[in-house]
């Protein structure tokens, strides 16, 4: 596969399918030269897309990549053997591409830690297929902030669904999160998620993170971000929606259950063991098994949340010094209705 090591236009790539037009169809950034003012190259940038039967919006992926026209850009696909169209659109763009491959794999997190593994510049993202940069100066802005000295740059989201229209999710998954440390991060129970696909990093940083691990479904983001700021890494917010995040149904993000409040739980609390010692560990672990034990309560149908709740705290004894726990209680003895009518008249 070539390996196209400059600014790209709309004359280099393919057309774009009938109907389509805008950014990243028929518009373009603007052109940068391949080398910068004083001579030397820009940052490389590793893009990293997993896939995997996201043939309706990879080629949109694609596109606001390669047409962000970043001179000095490695663009990296670890397709898992998808049976759409979607490998006969990246053969389109072969020809712009460091790498990609189609093959069967162990899921997104295998394809994220394969495609790192090919992965030689200075700053890492990767980008789902389902994603798309927003910005046409997107690249651009990462790297004058990365030359600037910052190893940890976000940006933000915007929510769309699969007919690009915005949607107002909640407030955790609203696209913008300034970089937390690693001490409010690892609290589980109340950390806001950074928008991943707007999250760049020091390739460095990352080369001390990966691999990650492949049994996560829901939280590698978590894993990768709570490793890179156990680095204390100088971080930089920039208030501007870089990527478009697509809701279209199957996105594993709004996905709710037991098993995604434990996989945070062994995530948070792994990385926690490789920071924490002494009373600060056993701390965090007492509190972190509480609020485990109130997301289980939390995921319980609310016809059953009272047994729940009173089993969870036969096991859980500690979840009494939470207030949160008392309110679930009571919630659970006197039903919503009776509770909301209660909380009116207190408040």
């Amino acid at each position: 596969m070539a390996i196209k090591n400059r600014a790209l236009s709309l004359v280099d790539l393919p057309a774009p399918p009938e109907g389509k037009t805008g950014w990243p169809w028929t518009e373009q950034s603007e052109l940068l030269g391949d080398r910068m003012s004083g001579g030397s190259e820009w940052p490389k940038i590793s893009i990293v897309t997993p896939s995997y039967n996201y043939g309706q919006f990879i080629e949109e992926t694609i596109r606001s990549v390669l047409l962000q026209s970043y001179p000095n850009l490695e663009y990296i696909i670890i397709d898992g053997c998808s049976n759409d169209q979607t490998p006969n659109i990246i053969k389109k763009y072969e020809s712009w591409l460091t790498f990609w491959c189609s093959e069967p794999d162990g899921g997104q997190t295998d394809a994220i830690n394969k495609g790192f593994m090919r992965c030689t510049g200075h700053i890492f993202v990767w980008l789902n297929a389902d994603d798309a940069y927003l910005s046409p100066t997107c690249l651009h802005d990462v790297a004058s902030l990365y030359l600037q000295g910052h190893q940890l740059i976000v940006g933000t989201c915007l929510n769309v669904d699969a007919q690009d229209q915005e949607v107002l999710i909640t407030k955790e998954f609203n696209g913008i999160a300034p970089p937390q440390t690693f001490d409010d991060y690892v609290k589980f129970w109340s950390f806001v998620p950074l928008p991943q696909p707007s999250v760049f990093i020091d390739k460095s940083l990352c080369d001390k993170a990966f691999p990650l691990d492949i049994g996560l479904r829901m939280s590698m983001d978590y894993q990768l971000f709570l490793r890179i700021l156990a680095q204390n890494p100088k971080a930089s917010w920039v208030d501007d929606r870089w990527v478009k995040f697509k809701y279209h149904g199957s996105n594993k993000t709004l996905q709710s259950d037991k098993n995604q409040y434990e996989e945070y739980y062994n995530v948070a609390t792994s990385e926690a063991r490789r920071v924490y010692s002494g009373l600060k560990w056993l701390e965090y672990k007492i509190k972190a098994s509480d609020f485990r034990a109130l997301g289980l309560i939390f995921a319980t149908p609310d016809h059953q949340k009272l047994g729940a709740t009173i089993n969870v705290l036969t096991h859980q004894i500690t979840l009494i010094s939470v207030p949160l726990f008392w309110k679930v209680l009571f919630k659970s003895l006197l039903g919503q209705q009776k509770y909301q009518k209660i909380k009116n008249w207190w408040g």
